[in-house]
Formats: C-alpha cells, sequence, structure tokens
C-alpha cells in the first residue's frame, strides 16, 4: 500500500534546504508531480527508477520502496548506514597539522546526519582530552560548522595550519581552548587575536579504538 503521509515527509527529509525547483532539477522528478505529492493529491507511487535517482543519505532506497508499497518494511532493517570519511589525525595535546587524506571510512547511521551540514571523522592523537572519554586513537565525529556554543568540544585551526581538539569557552570577550587533562594549560586568546582561529567543527560523539 502506498504511504503517502510518509512518502511526503520522506520527500521533505529528501529536498532539506533546497527549493523544490532545485531538487526537481537535480534528480530528474518533475517539479508538478512533486509538489501533488507533497500536497497528498496523488495516490499512486512513482516508479522505482525514480525513487532510486531520488535517494540520499536522509532517505535510504529501500525505505522509499517501503513506503511507496514495494516492498514489505519487514523485508528488511530501516536502519540505514551512511559511510563518513576520516580525514588523518587531529591533536588533544599541543596543536599539530591536520593532515585531511582520506584514510578510510566508519558509518553512523542516517539519523545522525543532516543533507544540511557536512560531516567527518579525525583520528585523536595526544591525551589532553581523557577527562573528557577521548582517548589517543580514538576517532571523533565532527559536524563541520564555523562557531560551536560555549563548553562545546570543537576541532579548531590556529594561524591556518595547526589543529587541536578542545573545549570551547567564551568568556568576558575571551576565547579559551580548554584541555580535559590538569597537566595541559589552556589557551586563552583575547578578541584581538581571534583572527588566528578557524572553528571547524563541532565533535557529536567519540568512536572508541582499543
Amino acid at each position: 500500500m502506498f504511504q503517502k503521509v510518509k512518502f511526503k515527509e520522506q520527500l521533505q527529509k529528501l529536498i532539506g534546504n533546497s527549493t523544490t525547483t532545485e531538487f526537481s532539477e537535480r534528480t530528474g522528478f518533475n517539479r508538478t508531480y512533486l509538489s501533488k505529492y507533497l500536497n497528498l493529491r496523488l495516490d499512486r507511487p512513482p516508479s522505482p527508477d525514480l525513487l532510486r535517482a531520488i535517494a540520499g543519505p536522509q532517505v535510504s532506497y529501500e525505505e522509499l520502496m517501503v513506503s511507496c508499497g514495494y516492498l514489505p518494511a519487514e523485508s528488511f532493517s530501516l536502519r540505514h548506514s551512511v559511510r563518513i570519511p576520516i580525514l588523518g589525525a587531529v591533536h588533544a595535546g599541543m596543536p599539530a597539522l591536520a593532515v585531511e587524506n582520506i584514510e578510510g571510512y566508519e558509518t553512523v547511521d542516517a539519523s545522525e546526519v543532516s543533507a544540511c551540514h557536512e560531516y567527518f571523522y579525525l583520528r585523536v592523537q595526544g591525551d589532553s582530552m581523557i577527562n573528557a572519554r577521548i582517548y589517543p586513537n580514538d576517532l571523533v565525529f565532527v559536524r563541520k560548522q564555523d562557531d560551536v556554543e560555549s563548553g562545546d568540544i570543537a576541532v579548531v585551526i590556529i594561524d591556518n595550519e595547526t589543529a587541536t581538539l578542545k573545549r570551547v569557552l567564551k568568556k568576558d570577550g575571551l576565547l579559551i581552548l580548554q584541555a580535559e587533562n590538569p597537566a595541559y594549560a589552556p589557551m586563552v586568546f583575547t578578541p584581538a587575536e581571534l583572527p588566528r582561529l578557524h572553528i571547524i567543527g563541532k565533535v557529536l560523539h567519540v568512536k572508541f579504538k582499543l
């Protein structure tokens, strides 16, 4: 059975921040029919070939096939994995050069990502974040963004060449890169020094490596 309300929700996820025109041009989905599906005005699903063309990290081809009645829901797990690249290493100690070469991939569930952002893993070197349960050789899952809230753990580029993993604290106009290990002193930057820093992403979770 065609679950047109579910299919509408899936379309909205796939469209994300794009316009319907942009989505139509990118996928080949006729804009008139797209509008009708979004307004629940069609009772027949698109073809499997079109579903394959519009599927993405947000909603898998199999999920679309289920909502459109081509596959039974019990025939497979709806949990869909997305491959995330590992972009070298980041130092959790004294800042070290981040080598942005893909060294492999890890998978996350599609529910953990959004079409609005880019994501990547970095391998941790150093021990300055051990009290946050981030240890050498762990992988930190990073959402790319150029600012974070005070208290977030972030990857920060210093002087356009060195990268470090620290907790970002904002207080009285200062930006502090705080270690989670008392052996390391905080790094304090005044407003005049802030142009030296570039936040490249927020740490969302850690994969522990034994």
